[in-house]
């Protein structure tokens, strides 16, 4: 079942993550870190960049899937208005005439949705209740895979905005693996409040 084996790929993919990240954070008996702070920085900025690369590649492989009448985890297929022949043929059709799908942006996706499935199907409910938390997390992404003026100012007002205090020249890594105040009354970071909510989405979107 092609919905099934997507969202066991991608809790898969984000187990391993998860590993490299708890790997850059080993301490010594006396509480000292393993790893340097940059090393550790770099290993953990990267799994984040693959983590939203995991994101992307779940979403577009179950819209895909969904054009192609695969039925969700639940035995449910989409009313739909395209009938590709394969799934490279619904690639071409999402695509259209742009050099590709962002499949990173959540405002889209749902927008696409709307085109191709009756009332955007499961796309829109579970995209619409993180749309906030994904475009975010784009924010983050975009810090941690290059830093520029542009970046670092967003992301200073990302960590304000969700910390509730000023804060400025932050970094990708920093806020993270800051606790959020959001997950009140349990004490999580922000990675795994992201995590956390990535999970039930795709869930939801591989159940129908």
């Amino acid at each position: 079942m092609a919905l099934n084996q997507n969202l066991i790929d991608f809790r898969a993919a984000i187990t391993e993550l998860n590993q490299h990240i708890q790997f850059a954070h080993i301490k010594y008996a006396n509480g000292s870190y393993k790893i340097s702070a940059n090393l550790r920085e770099f290993i953990a900025e990267s799994a984040f960049l693959k983590i939203f690369v995991a994101w992307e590649t779940f979403v577009e492989k179950c819209f895909i899937d969904y054009l192609i009448n695969e039925e969700s985890i639940l035995h449910r297929r989409p009313a739909k208005w395209a009938t590709p022949i394969n799934s490279m043929h619904a690639n071409q059709i999402i695509i259209g005439t742009q050099k590709h799908m962002d499949w990173s942006n959540p405002e889209t996706i749902r927008k696409i949705s709307k085109i191709f499935f009756h009332q955007g199907y499961v796309f829109d409910t579970a995209l619409s209740a993180i749309n906030a938390d994904l475009m975010d997390m784009k924010t983050i992404r975009n810090s941690a895979a290059h830093v520029s003026s542009t970046t670092t100012t967003k992301l200073d007002g990302l960590a304000t905005r969700i910390l509730g205090t000023q804060h400025s020249n932050f970094t990708a890594y920093k806020l993270l693996f800051h606790n959020d105040p959001r997950s009140a009354p349990t004490i999580e970071t922000v990675l795994n409040r992201y995590l956390n909510l990535l999970d039930i989405a795709a869930e939801e979107i591989a159940n129908g």
